[in-house]
């Protein structure tokens, strides 16, 4: 058995520098509230969408460690949790929408200023479209994933100090048990804050679709943060090629996943050739955003299905975290695509809000993520598998 070595502390410069780049961002995001408050809330609601996704499937991914008794996932396990526990922020961030919601969604203004199309689809749908209640819905989502992320916390951090095994079947059951209502939150918030930008649109596969992308992104984060923390001695020295190949191959499978949604939701949408249907697609993958789309394909799904076929690439840290790190941009560059043609239907109009949510979302998340790794054991040490994770191998 391998012995368990002392982790350096952790800290530095990280939290620091991503709170700066975070606190930038969103105050560059204030200020083009006041220039452009159009601009501003899709910008802000493409960079909240993308980096809340990338929380969820680290959420989704502990849970589904925790149900399965997926020992190989130990090492990093504290990285993902701390992830997910990101999610009180978001909570704090989702605030702008709510104020933004009539530069947003058709939905939330008066019905004389919607064309026929948009106003017969709200007017369908008035006892859902309604803001008390959509904000009502938004805080019953946040609190069943904060509530679920922060225990799996405080139980994997409570079992470091006094290892229990009551607690590691606590965190089984509550995983198992939370999946369902974790998934179902993450659907219909997926349909409230994107899909209703287009309220005479709907695809039941919608949520999906958002799912696999931030299980993608999540998985790919993981990946780049586990190669370059484990480089810098904040994670244990045991990690081994067998952990990041097991990651590589979730990574394959989850890109795969994601290919193959994206495609069904279009081909189905697409051969039906209902108008109401076919509309949402329309200007993504015309005009100006067609090269969009292209790039999203070879990106998302393309470049990184072929990289990690290979054998050696999943063994090799530093090739992992590359692929990784170009999942989670692609993603961001997905989320894009669903958000701003709603604003821009003819061509993509680069603005320099765009960057600035980005920043200024992913720095926030980043510098309170970073905090609360650095307050904790880098691992899970405690738990009885750990044995089992640090004997992992795999072909």
């Amino acid at each position: 058995m391998a012995e368990r070595r002392p982790v350096p502390a952790r800290g530095g410069r990280l939290p620091l520098a991503s709170a700066a780049v975070g606190g930038a961002g969103l105050l560059l995001c204030l200020l083009g509230a006041w220039l452009d408050p159009r601009q501003a809330a899709f910008s802000y609601l493409a960079a909240f969408a993308c980096w809340l996704a990338v929380a969820l499937g680290a959420l989704v991914m502990v849970m589904i460690a925790h149900s399965t008794g997926a020992s190989w996932f130990l090492p990093v396990r504290r990285l993902a949790e701390c992830v997910a526990a990101t999610l009180p922020l978001f909570a704090l961030l989702f605030v702008p929408l709510l104020l933004a919601a009539g530069e947003l969604y058709p939905w939330a203004r008066p019905l004389h200023t919607l064309g026929e199309p948009v106003r017969e689809a709200v007017l369908a749908k008035r006892g859902y479209f309604d803001l008390p209640f959509f904000a009502g819905r938004a805080a019953l989502y946040f609190a069943v994933w904060i509530a679920v992320a922060l225990l799996l916390l405080a139980w994997s951090v409570r079992s470091d100090a006094r290892p229990d095994p009551g607690l590691v079947r606590r965190q089984r059951v509550l995983a198992a048990v939370g999946l369902p209502p974790v998934g179902f939150a993450l659907t219909f918030a997926a349909f409230d804050w994107l899909m209703s930008l287009a309220p005479e649109w709907t695809s039941t596969l919608f949520g999906i679709y958002y799912f696999a992308g931030g299980m993608t992104s999540a998985l790919g984060l993981l990946a780049a943060l586990t190669f370059a923390l484990g480089r810098g001695g904040a994670l244990p020295a045991e990690l081994a090629p067998a952990h990041f190949h097991a990651l590589g191959k979730l990574l394959l499978t989850f890109v795969i996943f994601w290919g193959y949604v994206a495609y069904a939701q279009f081909f189905i949408i697409w051969i039906a050739d209902i108008p109401e249907e076919a509309g949402w697609y329309l200007p993504r993958v015309s005009g100006g955003w067609r090269w969009v789309a292209v790039a999203l394909f070879a990106g998302q799904f393309a470049l990184p299905f072929f990289a990690l076929l290979s054998w050696r690439l999943k063994r090799t840290p530093v090739a992992l975290a590359a692929v990784g790190g170009w999942l989670v941009l692609a993603h961001c560059l997905d989320l894009y695509w669903l958000v701003l043609p709603a604003l821009h239907p003819v061509r993509p109009v680069v603005h320099w809000l765009d960057l600035a949510a980005f920043l200024g979302v992913g720095g926030a998340a980043l510098a309170f993520g970073s905090w609360r790794f650095g307050a904790h054991a880098p691992a899970p040490t405690g738990d009885p598998d750990w044995p089992a994770a640090l004997e992992f191998t795999t072909r």
